[in-house]
């Protein structure tokens, strides 16, 4: 999302948060914003009463609750890289990889991750992300390593915590993996991969082969 668009969101989210508060507070509105009320079954009404439904209090509940956290990206003092994960998953002996299905990098190999969600912790974003790209549960999982360089994602300053773990089931693509591929780790490392990814695979051979 540019800048733009994000402002534009807070816009229209302000203004709906708006006009359903007037609603509650039983002033005035206008014909179309009566109708787009109707319409959207945030009010009914009958004999000329107006009254807000259901889905109308919770939707205030709702946009003032995400209000409050696009006013914080908004207007916080700090600009803030995104932040992504990124796993080294192995099945049976194998590297789990995939092949984008998206832009960037749109069918070029990479390994399976996505974006952390506000209020969500890093650990579970990676468990979330290799159920919904590869399809499975992973054990034996830990952090292995930080990318982030501020060029290594053509969209912007993306950090990405990369974590280490195994698959018992066989993974499946899913989200915006097009393709998975179970790979040698040796045939990986030749691969034209997204992103920074063949080079933190490379680093990761190298620290298994240190001592412990």
């Amino acid at each position: 999302m540019d800048k733009n668009e994000f402002n534009d969101n807070i816009s229209l989210n302000s203004r709906l948060l708006d006009l359903l508060v007037r609603i509650i507070k039983g002033e005035s509105v206008s014909e179309e914003e009566l109708n787009f009320l109707i319409e959207n079954g945030y009010i009914t009404l009958s004999s000329g009463i107006i009254q807000p439904t259901n889905k109308a209090m919770e939707k205030i509940k709702q946009l003032k609750n995400k209000m409050e956290v696009l006013n914080f990206y908004n207007f916080h003092p700090y600009l803030r890289p995104a932040v992504t994960v990124d796993g080294i998953i192995y099945y049976k002996g194998k590297l789990v990889l995939i092949k984008r299905g998206n832009e960037p990098y749109k069918g070029l190999y990479a390994l399976p991750g996505g974006y952390v969600n506000y209020n969500e912790t890093v650990e579970d974003a990676f468990l979330r992300e290799m159920k919904e790209e590869i399809g499975v549960d992973i054990y034996q999982w830990k952090l292995f390593t930080v990318l982030s360089d501020p060029k290594r994602d053509p969209r912007g300053h993306t950090i990405s915590i990369v974590f280490e773990g195994t698959a018992y089931e066989e993974p499946k693509a899913g989200d915006d993996a097009s393709e998975v591929f179970l790979i040698k780790e040796e045939d990986a490392i030749k691969l034209n991969m997204a992103f920074d990814h063949q080079e933190v695979i490379k680093k990761f051979i190298q620290c298994k082969s240190l001592p412990r």
